[in-house]
């Protein structure tokens, strides 16, 4: 069976934590997910199909063909071991794109590095999706963080200005490139919030949580069968139209407003004049 692979942009809307699930016997008892080459936050393949399984679940409905075709059987649900009940698409890590960085002449900036970028770039080209799929020009061996504003400053660092900065809209406005170096500093220092269970008014039990603050942005990639003499249907088009534009809850904690992010296509054309 032969596949097609397209491109998604999430952006988080509210902090997000996706756990990691792992035992921690640090100051920070619930860590977020990082990828274990990189230590990059991330959200893992298995994380992400199955928040877009529940999404589609309440638009489609937990018995539609669809659903099925694309995710395969719930068999938390069903206990099923069937391998005919696999989903026919396949759903790959969020890769982290953008952090944002407080600073004294807007609320924040958005921060990225020349390794985010040749990491995504890099799946893209596998995927055959081309060898320079987010444009720009990133390489920052010198200074530590480039941005185009005088007088910039973020967080602990003191940009240079490039009035030629040339950056992909996947990133947004206002972007600010770290070197590689700086930017495993500023994605070691994410927030960490307090939280607490309470009974009757008292406190029972505080721990501390990590998050993903809102406004990172992250690229995942889906491949999904083409259709062909064994296979008239793929629900592709179906697919698109609900996910594109769409509010996805991904993570843990959605009842308090976590990890709520819209998730867009990716077009190979888009303009960079955005």
């Amino acid at each position: 069976m032969n596949y097609k692979t397209d491109a998604f942009l999430i952006t988080a809307l509210t902090n997000m934590h996706v756990g990691s699930g792992g035992a921690n016997y640090g100051v920070v008892d619930n860590l977020v997910q990082r990828d274990p080459v990189t230590n990059m936050p991330t959200i893992n393949a298995s994380s992400l199909k199955g928040a877009l399984r529940e999404f589609f679940s309440q638009k489609w409905g937990d018995n539609d063909k669809k659903l099925k075709f694309i995710f395969g059987e719930d068999s938390a649900r069903t206990g099923s071991s069937n391998s005919e009940t696999i989903g026919h698409y396949k759903f790959f890590a969020a890769d982290l794109l953008v952090l944002p960085v407080r600073s004294n002449k807007k609320p924040f900036y958005r921060a990225t590095a020349k390794m985010l970028v040749d990491n995504i770039n890099n799946k893209a080209e596998a995927f055959n999706l081309g060898n320079n799929f987010i444009k720009g020009e990133y390489s920052t061996d010198s200074p530590a963080v480039i941005t185009t504003p005088n007088g910039l400053k973020l967080e602990d660092w003191q940009p240079v200005q490039n009035n030629s900065l040339s950056i992909d809209n996947i990133m947004g406005n206002d972007v600010a490139v770290f070197d590689n170096d700086n930017f495993k500093i500023l994605a070691n220092k994410l927030p960490v919030i307090a939280r607490n269970q309470l009974e009757n008014g008292q406190s029972k039990n505080l721990w501390y949580e990590e998050i993903v603050p809102r406004e990172s942005r992250f690229v995942f990639f889906v491949s999904y069968p083409e259709n062909g003499e064994k296979l008239t249907e793929n629900y592709y088009d179906e697919f698109i139209k609900v996910l594109d534009g769409a509010v996805v809850q991904i993570g843990a904690n959605g009842s308090i407003g976590y990890g709520y992010c819209v998730i867009k296509k990716i077009n190979q054309n888009e303009s960079k004049d955005k």
